[in-house]
């Protein structure tokens, strides 16, 4: 593991950034509650794998007279958008602890989001450098800085954290939608079966033309442990989705009813051997591909795939301004645990540092491509 280095100090304060996970971040994170207060909350119990994410990857810690207040990560890729090579920094697991956490007592309004971009909290002023040049994080940083693109996922009633990314210069880019397809006796589908290896390539290249009008579109990890599942007609691919195993300990559902409801039924063996609070075994669904006329046959697939690997739930997340979207939208039936919990919103919020104003725009006008491992 690399020796921490100290980037920043602002007087008891210092960030040090490593570039792989030690045993204190594990442990802070293996600790830790996603969420929100009053929202869906629970904790990782497969955290190991998910902060040693391809691609580089940074973890920057804040201490106060050397006791860690918190840690963010940092995903980095070169990218290309219309033909401008870039880097792109995914922030992942930002987590700051008591007391430094606060809670807006208002929703802020456009104006107020432009007003806090200006002003800055102590942390935000620390922080800021980082984000005004995330090239830092390197060790030995190879000549000019490459425009770059931060980027977030926040849910849409994380007030605070909404605030924050505005003191950081983070702008809202898309929506996104997560969203749960659930299956209590899935169907067995012959027509289903695991992509071979030998084609990856052609898949691939379905992928990159399907994702072609996406921004942030990657290629890693899609194919990761050889799970990428497929539908064939007349031995043309007509759909795919990649799938990854995660499991969550679900501290709190987001309402009193959905967690009544839960309560209740998992007290039935049958029901909690398929949707077990304590430990919730999901599969987060990527590189979703449909071949156009196709899309029917995605339910088929996502179920059917659900029946192989003995799992009952799945997990979606998809731009709100995609094609993918309004497929989804359009047909429905997700679901019982989909029915009790509906369907959460977050926001893509991004800061452009040295993007010419076209590119910045093609953000704006179109989707962004959300890779569930990396997210969930």
């Amino acid at each position: 593991m690399e020796k921490s280095r100290t980037l920043l100090t602002y007087h008891d304060l210092t960030v040090e950034v490593e570039s792989s996970p030690g045993e204190e971040l594990i442990e802070h994170m293996s600790g830790t509650i996603l969420g929100m207060p009053g929202g869906f909350r629970y904790q990782h119990t497969d955290i190991v794998d998910r902060l040693s994410n391809l691609g580089e990857n940074y973890f920057m810690f804040l201490r106060k007279n050397g006791k860690m207040l918190g840690s963010v990560g940092f995903c980095g890729r070169h990218t290309s958008t219309t033909g401008l090579a870039h880097d792109s920094w995914l922030i992942r697991y930002f987590s700051i602890k008591a007391p430094m956490r606060t809670v807006p007592s208002r929703k802020k309004e456009k104006e107020d989001l432009e007003a806090s971009s200006r002003r800055s909290t102590v942390l935000g002023r620390f922080l800021q450098p980082i984000f005004a040049d995330p090239s830092r994080l390197r060790v030995d940083p190879e000549g000019d800085a490459l425009p770059s693109v931060i980027y977030a996922l926040i849910d849409q009633k994380n007030l605070r954290s909404l605030n924050f990314s505005a003191q950081l210069g983070l702008e809202k880019v898309g929506e996104v939608a997560n969203f749960s397809f659930s299956r209590m006796n899935p169907r067995n589908s012959e027509r289903v079966g695991q992509l071979p290896l030998e084609d990856r390539e052609h898949m691939m290249s379905l992928l990159v033309d399907f994702y072609r009008d996406y921004t942030l579109f990657v290629p890693d990890p899609i194919f990761k442990d050889n799970l990428y599942y497929v539908i064939r007609e007349a031995g043309q691919i007509v759909a795919g989705v990649q799938v990854y195993h995660i499991t969550w300990r679900i501290i709190d559902f987001g309402s009193g009813p959905a967690n009544r409801v839960i309560r209740m039924i998992t007290g039935i063996p049958w029901v909690r051997r398929r949707l077990n609070p304590d430990a919730l075994r999901l599969l987060a669904f990527d590189a979703i591909y449909c071949e156009p006329g196709h899309e029917r046959d995605l339910y088929e697939l996502l179920e059917g795939v659900l029946e192989r690997t003995g799992v009952y739930v799945g997990m979606l997340m998809m731009d709100t301004g995609s094609g993918l979207y309004r497929i989804f939208s359009r047909n429905k039936k997700f679901g019982v645990l989909h029915r009790l919990l509906g369907t959460f919103v977050s926001e893509v919020r991004a800061r452009f540092i040295n993007f010419p104003e076209e590119v910045r725009n093609h953000y704006l006008e179109h989707p962004t491509y959300i890779p569930t491992y990396d997210n969930s």
